[in-house]
């Protein structure tokens, strides 16, 4: 299966073999694996959301004549009518909403995972340090063991002379 997941390009020769096998026990499949990537490289590839439209109806077309492997991939077309002036509003600029995505989706895993903790202020810290701003933590905790040091030194200094 950690063939399947890859780019056939990506593939190393025994992957590959792999890869055919699973073809054979499964046929299924090999339309599904290659449908996937030719979707994925209308992203990759597509000049401006003119050329990905087209491209992704050539796809959607395709699927349509499938059965029920068809079915199962025509659900994709069915978000993309939906949202369809938004996903190719991505091909102008690529950029994405996966970056704000991602801290959603680690804001949720923060809530479950300290789950009785009632402190907002904690949640957030929480955040913070799973979003890579643990650098800000540890340069105020830095900055506070410098404080302690400066103090400890002075007592030392005041005992011993």
């Amino acid at each position: 299966m950690w063939a399947f997941r890859q780019r056939q390009a990506d593939l190393s020769e025994e992957q590959a073999r792999g890869l055919a096998e699973l073809f054979q026990q499964i046929p299924e499949l090999e339309f599904v694996y290659h449908y996937r990537w030719g979707v994925t490289e209308v992203f990759d590839e597509a000049q401006d959301g003119e050329e990905a439209a087209s491209r992704l109806e050539d796809y959607r077309e395709l699927a349509s004549y499938q059965g029920e492997e068809g079915e199962a991939l025509l659900a994709f077309f069915r978000t993309y009518d939906e949202h369809r002036d938004g996903i190719l509003a991505y091909f102008d600029a690529r950029k994405t909403s996966g970056v704000v995505e991602g801290i959603n989706n680690k804001a949720r895993v923060i809530t479950k995972r300290c789950y009785g903790i009632k402190s907002v202020q904690t949640l957030w810290n929480r955040l913070c340090l799973d979003i890579n701003c643990a650098w800000q933590a540890a340069c105020h905790a830095i900055q506070r063991i410098k404080e302690l040091t400066n103090i400890i030194r002075h007592k030392f200094l005041e005992v011993y002379t």
